[in-house]
């Protein structure tokens, strides 16, 4: 009861009843209404303020046909240098030799010598090849080639098969005709037959009518029998002829599919052996000789003279196309954002080696995203850039085939209203 009371005397002292029925101040009154005001405003403002979201990555600046590095594939020293600097050079030429125990010319003379090669029986008749080249590594795989192609030459000359099918289509001919001469025979035969037939015929009639004595018909009938004996002599002999024709020609067969089959296996050996050869003549230039990929102009890049050492991996030399094309940017942008990405966006480049703040920067724009990402989850990412390469400074860039630097492409533009009211839109999605 004595809280009570107290509480009630708090409450209706004159201190309190004087704030409690005094008015709020202006000041007041208005700040809270200017407050929300603002707030209204910033938030209705918000909606028409637009800034976009930055996606940085790296980006190489170069041309449609950029330059082409030519790199060691294995270490020594140069042997040889066919080109200098600055010379023009066209797609397969020879720049430089590493350091290797084959002697160049010698590879260069048999690798014409094999590109010109066909395998037929005139060609590999009449195609000489070196007899003691110096080849280093191919030498093995010439020796074998060698060794085929003389198997296959001693085949086409001495023709051992040809030999035994001509000896045995004569033999068949002799044969052919022994047994013309059998049938002309037979067809004697037949009717010397047919004469002791009749005569045995006639000498019986007479036998039975008693005009001949029994010796008489006895010697008419022995005559019949030995030519009816003779006849089938004859036709044993003439079959026997017959079946050994047959095996003559089955022989000439047999030959001609050995001989078939001989061809093929020295044929197939010596396209292996070939193949072989090419192989290791490939492999060879790919190891020692330095190549020009493309036509273009050469450029030096460690590298200026005989004897210097290079190992696998270095970039030796370059070539930098005559029509090199329009100047382009090539990002590697990773997969996180690169949904935002689409063509006709703006990029703004800070190139390597000239400071923004000094030089300005590059604006471009993008022309293509690749739609696959790379092994290594990279989109390739194509921007166009002005042909003179002013910056934004009005300064103009030095190019000299390829430079690098940081590109910020500008995607979509977003409010700063619906960037607040995102986090509550992915909620409210989420979980309500």
């Amino acid at each position: 009861m004595k809280k009570k009371d107290e509480k009630d005397i708090e409450l209706r002292c004159e201190e309190v009843q004087e704030i409690l029925t005094r008015p709020p101040h202006a000041l007041i009154r208005w700040g809270i209404t200017i407050f929300f005001g603002v707030l209204a405003l910033l938030f209705i403002g918000g909606c028409f303020f637009k800034y976009p979201d930055i996606v940085s990555a790296e980006i190489t600046i170069t041309t449609e046909h950029p330059p082409v590095w030519i790199v060691a594939r294995g270490s020594g020293k140069i042997q040889e240098v066919y080109r200098k600097d600055r010379e023009t050079v066209k797609a397969g030429d020879i720049i430089a030799v590493l350091e290797n125990p084959a002697i160049t010319t010698h590879v260069l003379e048999l690798k014409e010598r094999i590109t010109s090669f066909i395998l037929t029986d005139s060609c590999i008749c009449q195609t000489v090849f070196p007899e003691k080249p110096e080849l280093g590594n191919i030498q093995n795989a010439y020796a074998a080639f060698i060794k085929c192609l003389t198997d296959y030459r001693n085949f086409l000359s001495i023709n051992l098969y040809a030999q035994k099918e001509q000896a045995t289509c004569k033999e068949l001919q002799e044969y052919q005709k022994y047994i013309r001469h059998l049938n002309k025979q037979a067809e004697l035969d037949k009717e010397q037959v047919q004469i002791a037939s009749v005569t045995h015929s006639r000498e019986k009639k007479l036998f039975d009518k008693g005009l001949i004595s029994k010796a008489d018909y006895e010697e008419a009938q022995q005559t019949y029998l030995n030519r009816r004996q003779g006849r089938e002599q004859l036709m044993t002999s003439l079959s026997s002829a017959r079946i050994q024709e047959a095996q003559l020609q089955q022989s000439i067969v047999e030959i001609r599919m050995e001989r078939n089959r001989e061809a093929n296996t020295i044929s197939t050996s010596l396209k292996s052996a070939l193949n072989d050869l090419l192989v290791s003549i490939s492999d060879w230039e790919l190891g020692y000789l330095f190549i020009s990929p493309a036509g273009g102009i050469l450029s030096y890049n460690n590298i200026w003279q005989k004897n210097q050492n290079v190992n696998a991996g270095d970039k030796v030399f370059s070539i930098v196309a005559s029509a090199p094309g329009d100047i382009i940017g090539k990002i590697k942008l990773p997969v996180s954002g690169s949904g935002k990405v689409s063509p006709g966006q703006r990029v703004n480049i800070s190139v390597t080696g000239y400071p923004y703040m000094e030089f300005g920067f590059l604006t471009g724009e993008v022309q293509s995203v690749s739609l696959l990402a790379s092994e290594d989850n990279m989109y390739t990412v194509t921007v166009g850039l002005p042909q003179n390469l002013y910056t934004s400074y009005g300064k103009q860039l030095d190019f000299k085939g390829e430079l690098s630097g940081t590109a910020e492409v500008m995607t979509d533009e977003r409010s700063v209203t619906a960037r607040l009211l995102s986090p509550l839109r992915y909620l409210w999605k989420k979980y309500l």
